[in-house]
């Protein structure tokens, strides 16, 4: 499994991932605030009640990854 899967696998599975995660608003692995230019799409999913998230995450939190 890649990187990107399993970090977003666990936080769904968990539910740690707040409001501003879910949306796209911050990193869904650091939780900090993250820009439309800079960030890292890391493509669809949904939570466990099938609500769709759009998840996004700093480039320098995801090895690997390009903005």
């Amino acid at each position: 499994m890649d990187p990107v899967s399993t970090i977003t696998g666990t936080a769904l599975a968990d539910g740690e991932l707040t409001e501003e995660q879910r949306r796209g608003a911050a990193c869904a692995v650091c939780g900090t605030r993250t820009s439309t230019s800079g960030a890292v799409d890391l493509g669809r999913h949904h939570d466990p009640d099938g609500v769709r998230l759009f998840l996004r995450a700093h480039p320098e939190c995801v090895p690997g990854a390009v903005a």
